[in-house]
């Protein structure tokens, strides 16, 4: 009688235990008694996980035990800063003297460590913090009470330096990080979508164009050959065409596999489908990576040359009814490290690290500590569901991307109440705050939305509809995607100069020719506003405004002047105005 037992990859505590870590096999019928059982939640530490297993022919063979060892680590705390208020150029900066400061979610107690407090580059506060006006991203450490169970976290936010002259100051001197695009999903779009939708999601040309650069595909769990390295290519054939459609419109495509092939799973059995759940089998690593190559390898036969593909779309969650597949920080950072060179050998295509369901920040930090896994890698995914943008020091030091490629946001509209809703200036406004926070405090250099088309138009959460008229989701979104095109650049602004205004700003990269200028500006609060506005390092004599309300949409608006570097725009209450040059 031979027992299967792999050895369970490591957990957070808080994690009840499944499947996915007491799945032995035997070579005989029996019944298996584990301990701790099934929805047990370890302890911190390494534990002992117990099977007896006893044969159903006692007369031939004899009852089991074996040990497993499990590592339970600490869990990494939910924590939150809200922005906090501007504070004025040149004033004296004390942690005190922030308006807002970290907290964790679902009940965690805690609060942040006054002497951790410092710049993204590593200084103390100060009134060299506040020299310039602009905005300056600051971090610190949320110290929780249950140290036992959680680990400290660092969290950022972005402070406002208002200038003292004016409401708000745009410094086209200082230059941030690239912008790639913005865009979404066609992930399960089975049918080629047809010229008309194509051009108001990626063109420019039509009245309700959004001017989408991105696009987003799913790899298919294809059956896997594994002594000839070659897949079952039909079952990939699905979505190309819209990659092959977007990319003759100028959009870059990338893809993300929810599920590795069941041929390369540890799969949990307590799921009706082998595709649901479990883990890469790292007996299979290598040729998971052969497999990440053969699909970028057929796009490419397809004419849809790939800017990336992910490791796994959200490693840390574990739906019952749709493929996926967990991996841990320890196991992405061996798989990456050791095999994701031969994910990509031979191509352009750039690894992407796996996409975090909540973009974890432990995670991040992890694969980028390893050097193996940190050279193969050059962008940072992740999701924002439970989460909120934050400024990886990590990834920026090490000058990977970081793309923000999967959200969607329920309509305000929604409720219990209600089987049917419409989006609203409400929803654009939602939608454009979380892009402003993502590219000025994230530092993002992507922006990609969930499902591009509403799956059902009576509860929508997609850029359009399937009427192809944008929704309010896609408005929000239209005003960062319409005119900042690939390979502008985010410069610094006074990121929130008053309560309730957020200010961006972008622009084609320094000494380009044209010198393009995008400025947007989102007021959430119920009354006008007027912005007064201070421009440096570019001489720019009007700015045409774009303005979406409850009544308007995208609605251009007589040029407004600048005069002396510095120029007046009225804000209605709930409102987004975009100003190009």
């Amino acid at each position: 009688m031979q027992i299967t037992w792999p050895d369970p990859a490591a957990i957070d505590w808080g994690t009840a235990l499944s499947t996915a870590q007491l799945n032995a096999i035997a070579s005989v019928p029996g019944t298996y008694a584990y301990s701790p059982a099934v929805g047990a939640k370890p302890e911190v530490g390494v534990q002992t996980l117990s099977l007896t297993f006893t044969p159903q022919d006692t007369s031939k063979y004899a009852k089991s035990t074996i040990t497993r060892k499990l590592t339970v680590h600490k869990a990494q705390p939910p924590v939150r800063w809200d922005l906090p208020s501007a504070v004025l150029q040149g004033s004296a900066l004390t942690p005190s003297q922030i308006s807002t400061a970290p907290y964790a979610i679902y009940g965690i107690q805690g609060s942040a460590d006054p002497a951790s407090y410092m710049t993204a580059d590593g200084k103390p506060l100060g009134t060299a913090t506040t020299a310039a006006a602009g905005s300056a991203i600051v971090l610190a450490t949320f110290v929780p009470r249950d140290s036992a169970h959680y680990i400290s976290s660092v969290i950022s936010t972005t402070l406002t330096i208002k200038p003292a002259s004016t409401t708000a100051a745009i410094d086209f001197g200082d230059a941030k990080q690239t912008v790639q695009g913005f865009g979404g999903s066609a992930a399960w779009y089975y049918n080629k979508m047809t010229d008309d939708r194509m051009n108001v999601l990626f063109g420019t040309s039509l009245a309700d164009s959004l001017g989408l650069s991105i696009l987003r595909l799913r790899i298919a769990p294809a059956d896997w050959n594994a002594s000839t390295r070659t897949a079952d290519t039909s079952q990939w054939g699905a979505e190309m065409e819209n990659g092959i459609s977007a990319q003759a419109r100028g959009a870059l495509v990338f893809a993300s596999p929810w599920s590795p092939p069941a041929s390369m799973k540890i799969v949990n059995t307590d799921r009706k489908n082998p595709l649901y759940s479990g883990r890469l089998d790292p007996a299979k690593y290598a040729d998971y990576a052969q497999y990440l190559n053969a699909y970028i390898r057929y796009a490419a036969s397809r004419n849809v040359k790939l800017y990336a593909v992910s490791l796994q779309n959200e490693p840390d969650w574990d739906p019952t009814d749709y493929e996926s597949c967990l991996w841990n920080a320890d196991e992405m950072t061996a798989w990456i490290g050791g095999h994701g060179a031969t994910a990509t050998a031979g191509t352009t295509t750039k690894l992407m690290a796996a996409e975090s369901f909540y973009y974890s920040q432990a995670t991040t930090d992890t694969l980028l500590a390893d050097p193996k896994a940190a050279a193969n890698l050059s962008i940072i995914g992740g999701h924002l569901y439970g989460g909120t943008p934050y400024y990886s020091s990590t990834a920026q030091k090490l000058g990977k991307e970081v793309w923000m490629t999967e959200h969607f946001l329920d309509s305000v509209n929604k409720s219990d109440a209600k089987t049917s809703w419409s989006t609203s200036i409400d929803d654009a406004i939602a939608i454009a705050k979380e892009i402003h926070d993502g590219l000025t405090l994230s530092q993002y250099n992507a922006y990609v939305h969930w499902w591009l088309v509403n799956s059902n138009d009576a509860t929508p959460t997609g850029l359009i509809g399937t009427n192809n008229k944008p929704t309010y989701f896609g408005i929000g979104l239209k005003h960062f995607s319409y005119f900042i095109r690939p390979g502008y650049v985010r410069y610094d602004a006074t990121a929130l100069p008053q309560k309730g205004v957020r200010v961006s700003a972008f622009g084609t990269p320094p000494g380009a020719a044209d010198g393009k200028t995008v400025v947007v500006l989102v007021n959430e609060n119920t009354t006008d506003v007027t912005l007064t506005t201070s421009i440096a390092g570019r001489s720019l004599t009007g700015l045409t405004p774009y303005r979406t309300t409850a009544t308007a949409t995208f609605e251009r608006q007589p040029t407004i002047g600048v005069s002396a570097n510095t120029f007046s725009v009225s804000l209605p209450a709930k409102s987004i105005t975009t100003l190009v040059n």
